[in-house]
């Protein structure tokens, strides 16, 4: 656990301390977490000021689940994928570009929303752009000529 998610679970800990050491009857514990969610607090890394009740009860859950290790925030599963670009459309897109990479963001927008279905969410042009970049489909990256040094040869000693 890294530092940022150390002080986040250290604080995390500090509101639900009085929730977790004692057994408290569900009334009892709702009631002191209200009293806790009244509160205004400097949450690490967070400019929020308040937590809900039911963030404190379940953070009180999953104490008493996984312990201390539990209130440390989850890196996300999906990270570094995108959501919206399937893998159908991945290839689509990288189709249409190489056969012109010429073809602008803003065509290659349209001509996506010609040929995919109505069930498909519309991609915006940021995350068409990023992809493109991602996968070195911009055009500059397509249409660089290959490096050429002075005196290239195939094998050495053959110039």
């Amino acid at each position: 656990m890294d530092t940022k998610a150390e002080k986040l679970a250290l604080f995390r800990y500090g509101l639900i301390a009085q929730l977790v050491i004692e057994r408290l009857p569900r009334g009892e514990l709702t009631r002191r977490a209200q009293e806790i969610a009244a509160r205004t607090y400097d949450i690490p890394h967070s400019k929020r000021t308040a937590v809900s009740v039911d963030t404190l009860l379940d953070w009180a859950l999953r104490y008493r689940n996984g312990g201390f290790e539990a209130l440390a925030p989850k890196p996300r599963q999906d990270r570094g994928q995108s959501r919206t670009v399937t893998p159908q459309l991945a290839s689509l897109i990288e189709r249409l570009k190489r056969e012109n990479p010429h073809r602008t963001g803003t065509t290659l927008l349209r001509e996506l929303a010609l040929s995919s279905g109505p069930d498909t969410p519309a991609l915006s042009a940021s995350t068409l752009y990023r992809f493109l970049k991602q996968h070195g489909l911009s055009e500059k990256q397509l249409l660089a000529p290959p490096a050429h040094k002075k005196f290239e040869a195939e094998l050495s000693n053959q110039i």
